[in-house]
């Protein structure tokens, strides 16, 4: 919680500091993601949503969110036609086109292996060979998972799709972040099962297009 609070106070001074360039609401692009950010237009919730609501009212910045899958959510941050994005991984292809504020820190979360029948858990990498494996267009998982093209990974727009894809058997595992993994489990009604193996998960960032309206490279 301290670390979440922090992150409040930094944002407001940044988003302080960018008040006097700010020509237009700031494009901030979301997907939903829930517990992180839960989209159901007009509504826009989730811890990451709402601590930046909070930061952006306090310092009197005008936001607009932009409701989009995130595979083209980077692509808009990579042309300029949005401004922020809140919770993505640093990766070192982002980072060609994002600034990560690096001193907002959210907390990391593990990626699990979701699966439709115990006898099919993964316990090592080794065991998602010639398993059909769903994946979030767009997401970075780990170096491990994500640069190896020994694996056959199916890209959908949401992990509400892949969790239903997997009660009917049209997939084999869902890789996922562990609480919204949990969070749609629960909210759908789902029998599925957690894998013991999973992949430490990195922090998550508030991080600025390079390209966007409103510039900032303080980090």
């Amino acid at each position: 919680m301290r670390k979440l609070v922090s992150g409040i106070l930094f944002c407001m001074l940044l988003l302080s500091l960018s008040v006097g360039v700010q020509a237009a609401p700031l494009r901030v692009v979301v997907n939903h993601a829930p517990p992180y950010r839960i989209i159901d237009p007009p509504y826009y919730g989730g811890y990451y949503i709402e601590l930046f609501q909070l930061a952006a009212a306090q310092a009197g910045l005008e936001i607009r969110f932009l409701s989009v899958p995130l595979k083209r959510g980077l692509q808009m941050l990579e042309t300029g036609d949005a401004d922020l994005i809140l919770g993505p991984n640093r990766t070192v292809e982002r980072e060609k086109f994002l600034t990560f504020l690096t001193e907002i820190p959210f907390p990391a979360e593990d990626k699990v292996f979701v699966v439709a029948h115990l006898d099919q858990v993964i316990t090592n990498l080794n065991d998602l060979q010639h398993k059909r494996i769903d994946v979030l267009a767009g997401a970075a998982y780990h170096p491990d998972f994500d640069r190896t093209s020994l694996f056959n990974k199916h890209e959908l727009k949401t992990y509400k799709q892949g969790l239903q894809r997997l009660t009917r058997d049209r997939s084999d595992v869902v890789i996922i972040p562990e609480a919204q993994a949990d969070w749609l489990i629960e909210s759908l009604h789902l029998s599925l099962f957690k894998s013991p193996y999973r992949l430490r998960g990195a922090p998550s960032y508030i991080a600025w297009s390079r390209e966007g309206a409103v510039p900032f490279t303080c980090c």
